[in-house]
């Protein structure tokens, strides 16, 4: 079985940066010229990252290691009543992350700066800072990834089976969900549980859930499981959620989006009244042998 980027299940940053890429094109034609950023000595001890290529892109250099049935986020994602989850689709993404904001920085920078050398013609599109609030819990007050799988289940959830097309691999959603805070503050805590289908304090499941509750719209016991390592970003004046989502197989991810956009005739989810995504790139996250030739 290929190795995994284990990056992908390390817990305990506090401390992330998201950094996407477009590649000019024919300047990144084979993964190993992606080897030297894990050959980096890293000075910084704690400090994980997390390598990902835009799917259309991996089928062109390495075939071989994209997962069945993968495609770029190039088409919105529109509801019935028009609602959008829009494709903002890049070519490569970095997640840095850590337990200290200036170990991850400093990673950052030579990380970037490494990429500019052995793919030349990089451009840095989108850098967003993710940081820790109350422990677990997102913006909106509630307790994030009350879903995710166990730590023992997770490896199979978001990892690519052996035997299978892209045996190794993953597919990344990675958006930016900035949060109508005034708007979502205005609720009572009865009506913004309501909304997320869970109890703010404890996390507790509703029974039944509002059917177009959050936690509904996106229940991974109808769409597939997949492992989230969602965090906040942005400042006091304009911040959110960065979603950070992991799975075995796409089809899981783009199920949950079109529910949660009310496409066809799932309803669409409450949450999007209070925070709309304005960002959207799936990518491959290859194994580490894929970049060694």
């Amino acid at each position: 079985m290929p190795q995994a980027q284990i990056g992908i299940f390390v817990d305990g940053a506090t401390s992330s940066e998201y950094v996407e890429f477009e590649v000019e094109p024919g300047s990144l034609t084979k993964l190993s010229q992606l080897l030297p950023l894990f050959e980096a000595e890293q000075d910084d001890v704690g400090v994980n990252f997390v390598v990902g290529v835009r799917p259309s892109l991996m089928q062109q250099i390495a075939a071989d290691h994209a997962p069945e049935n993968v495609h770029d986020f190039d088409t919105d994602v529109v509801g019935t009543d028009g609602y959008v989850i829009p494709g903002t689709q890049r070519d490569l993404v970095f997640w840095v992350f850590g337990g200290a904001r200036d170990k991850v920085f400093d990673a950052t920078r030579h990380l970037i700066s490494l990429t500019r050398q052995v793919v030349p013609g990089t451009r840095v599109v989108d850098e967003t800072e993710g940081w820790v609030y109350q422990t677990n819990r997102d913006l909106t007050g509630f307790i994030d990834g009350t879903e995710n799988p166990t730590t023992i289940e997770q490896y199979d959830e978001a990892i690519v089976a052996d035997g299978k097309p892209g045996a190794g691999s993953s597919v990344l959603l990675l958006q930016k969900w900035p949060h109508k805070q005034a708007k979502w503050e205005a609720l009572s805590t009865e009506e913004q549980e309501k909304v997320i289908g869970r109890s703010k304090v404890d996390s507790i499941e509703m029974d039944p859930k509002p059917e177009t509750s959050h936690a509904e719209r996106t229940d991974q016991d109808d769409f597939g499981h997949i492992v989230r390592r969602n965090m906040p970003f942005g400042d006091v004046g304009e911040h959110g959620t960065m979603f950070v989502g992991f799975a075995c197989e796409q089809k899981r991810l783009h199920d949950m989006l079109e529910s949660m956009a009310g496409v066809g005739d799932h309803p669409r989810d409450e949450l999007t009244k209070y925070s709309n995504a304005e960002t959207g790139s799936y990518y491959v996250i290859p194994p580490v042998d894929a970049f060694k030739g």
